[in-house]
């Protein structure tokens, strides 16, 4: 049961852990990754980037902390499900309506920069986790109080998404003009795992075990390791629905389940004092082959359904399994087959600008608007960046946005025929709309080690 939680509620609250760098690095003159930034930056020196320790960052963004979720109670982690856990303690928490979430991986598995024919080019290949979310308020009651109290819960809206997948990328950057520098990076993409549920309507009335359930939605995923079950309908014996509860996932028997194209187009402006740069992320699309897909009837649907906490396993592994548990009785679809769809990667656009105010100082102002269609988001940032000694950086950001305001850090440092660098973007910050709330429950970091010459 535990693996149908990647199916159903995994996707909800997944980390979509488009290539969402730090926005603190964006003005680091030796930031070995500021291609992913912006392709016409390039750092003065070579680089080789090692598998995973070559760059690994992490961010995530939302209405709420991943604090919210989960909880230490007597000494133990555990989720918001908890008895010792008040329905008002979660749920206050929650903002009334939908709630966005988005979310980010991206791990370097190998990279090497160099210049060469008067170009700048960088050959890359990384491994990205996307995730967005729109999640009803009522799907936070429902999953608290749904197993318990009788009601009536409206998850209308309920939209998350997650993917993961590989990026062969190959970048250059050269001077066009004596001030003015452009660059192109081109990806290959090959798709891992998509999946995704959209619900137009799910409106679930209980009274006892009885449960009066009307939907309309989908739900699909491209993974090819799924042993997929069906079972009959409650309503209609002769319609097959996706048995969620006993649908497992197991080892894949390829990596591809998708491919697609993408590009990031930049440009700099550099006039000695002044900076002026441009950049646009995620041009491009993957082709998803989905093996598992559903949708739900647009009807009624009456059955009975009796709830057993699970009592296997720790806390946290219990609530979990009780998650899954819940939502596999809420959500039903009859079983289709598969299907192929193009899905367009999250773009992001980047505007800046950096005044050298003294030489071991200088001062930056960047704009972010990064467009997905569940959770899209803009970010105002101002830098101050230092160089106390030779080969190092630090880089201190405020910033502004669409999900509250944040205190950001970066430091870069060069040390022989190494590049370690480290940075966050919410040292402190907002996780909804609370000013500088801690940020503790909203990750977000970059961090590498890189051979240089």
């Amino acid at each position: 049961m535990k693996k149908v939680i990647i199916l159903s509620l995994g996707i909800l609250v997944s980390a979509a852990l488009g290539a969402q760098t730090l926005q603190t690095a964006y003005f680091s003159e030796d930031f070995s990754y500021s291609y992913r930034l912006n392709p016409a930056f390039h750092p003065d020196h070579s680089f080789v980037g090692l598998p995973f320790i070559g760059m690994t960052s992490g961010t995530y963004k939302g209405d709420f902390s991943l604090n919210d979720l989960f909880f230490k109670k007597g000494g133990e982690s555990v989720t918001f499900m908890n008895p010792g856990v008040s329905s008002s303690e979660f749920l206050g928490e929650l903002k009334q309506g939908l709630n966005k979430i988005s979310a980010e991986h991206f791990s370097t598995l190998a990279a090497v920069g160099f210049k060469a024919g008067g170009l700048y080019n960088i050959v890359d290949v990384s491994f990205r986790n996307l995730g967005s979310a729109k999640l009803p308020y009522d799907l936070g009651r429902f999953l608290k109080d749904g197993a318990s109290a009788d009601g009536n819960y409206d998850l209308s809206g309920l939209n998350a998404r997650a993917t993961t997948f590989f990026e062969l990328g190959i970048t250059s950057s050269w001077k066009v003009a004596r001030k003015l520098t452009v660059g192109m990076r081109f990806k290959g993409v090959i798709g891992f795992v998509n999946s995704y549920i959209d619900m137009d309507k799910l409106v679930i009335n209980r009274a006892g075990d009885t449960w009066n359930v009307t939907s309309s939605g989908v739900i699909a995923s491209a993974y090819d390791g799924y042993n997929i079950a069906s079972m009959p309908s409650y309503y209609d014996p002769s319609v097959n629905l996706i048995d969620l509860h006993n649908t497992k996932i197991g080892e894949p028997r390829g990596i591809m389940n998708g491919y697609g194209v993408g590009a990031d187009m930049g440009v700099l402006y550099d006039d000695s004092s002044w900076q002026l740069s441009a950049s646009i992320s995620d041009i491009g699309c993957v082709f998803w082959f989905h093996n598992l897909y559903g949708h739900a009837p647009s009807a009624t649907k009456t059955y009975s359904a009796s709830y057993t906490p699970h009592q296997k396993g720790d806390a946290l592994e219990r609530e979990l399994t009780d998650m899954g548990a819940l939502l596999g009785d809420a959500l039903s679809f009859i079983q289709e087959d598969e299907f192929q769809t193009l899905r367009l990667l999250p773009l992001t656009v980047r505007l800046g600008a950096k005044y050298l105010y003294l030489s071991d100082i200088s001062f930056g102002g960047l704009a972010t608007f990064r467009y997905d269609d569940l959770c899209p988001y803009w970010d105002v940032r101002g830098s101050v960046i230092y160089n106390p000694v030779r080969n190092v950086e630090l880089i201190g950001s405020v910033g502004a946005g669409t999900l509250g305001a944040s205190i950001g850090a970066f430091a870069n440092a060069k040390l022989g025929f190494v590049n370690i660098f480290a940075g966050t973007d919410n040292l402190i910050g907002t996780s909804g709309s609370t000013f500088l709330r801690s940020t503790t429950g909203s990750p977000n970091f970059v961090a590498g080690l890189n051979i240089i010459w």
